[in-house]
């Protein structure tokens, strides 16, 4: 069948109908063009309806494939040396790493990130370094925005966490009002955070993606929509 598209949140959707059984989606690198296979009798509306349930997934994904072609490389293929490009809240530095005897040290240098790495460090002992930077640099700013956010949505959140996720840039656990963010959150402009925090404290309203729960959004922050498309930029 003829490739179709459709618009979703400011995003080109391509699928085509096709003789399967289930819906897949796919994220084809390198300009992260989301394209969908659909069986032959799945309706329009059961179409929508799958892609939006499976919405932040797909912007997670997006955003793992446009940051690897930013850098020269998916994620997979980092290898956390001199010359690769890394984002710290939305701004591009040139990494430079030095091997030393000397202890770990991260940090901003004009515009260079430099690294200095134990002498005979591996890729995923540099990835944990850089992650625990992204980490301290999450931990400094949130402070204020969450204060900021708080107070607009009038929920507190009881604990702020934070991992590398590979789907989502945050997640609430509205019993415990336990909030985890994504340490990637730190590679993206600031106004990110603002909006992964304000959309995980309004579950505290709201637990579902709802007509209430955007309803809210549009009341605590305004933006959200401008803010949101920065994720997949």
């Amino acid at each position: 069948m003829a490739e179709q598209k459709m618009e979703i949140r400011g995003i080109t959707v391509y699928w085509s109908r096709k003789r399967i059984k289930n819906l897949y989606i796919k994220i084809k690198a390198p300009e992260a063009r989301v394209m969908v296979s659909v069986p032959l009798h799945t309706s329009d509306r059961a179409l929508t309806d799958f892609i939006e349930e499976h919405w932040q997934w797909i912007e997670a994904k997006r955003q793992e494939v446009l940051s690897g072609a930013e850098a020269g490389g998916s994620e997979g293929q980092r290898e956390y040396i001199s010359g690769e490009r890394h984002a710290l809240w939305g701004e591009w530095y040139e990494m430079r790493v030095e091997r030393s005897l000397k202890r770990p040290l991260t940090e901003l240098r004009d515009r260079e990130l430099y690294m200095r790495v134990p002498a005979h460090s591996t890729v995923e002992e540099r990835r944990r370094q850089l992650d625990l930077w992204y980490r301290q640099q999450l931990e400094e700013a949130l402070p204020e925005v969450a204060a900021r956010c708080e107070a607009r949505v009038g929920r507190e959140a009881a604990e702020w966490r934070f991992r590398r996720m590979k789907t989502r840039w945050g997640s609430c656990n509205i019993q415990k009002k336990r909030i985890w963010l994504n340490i990637q959150l730190a590679e993206k402009p600031a106004d990110c955070l603002e909006y992964v925090v304000t959309h995980e404290l309004t579950h505290l309203h709201e637990a579902g993606h709802n007509k209430r729960f955007w309803g809210l959004m549009d009341t605590f922050y305004p933006d959200w929509r401008r803010a949101k498309k920065l994720l997949n930029e």
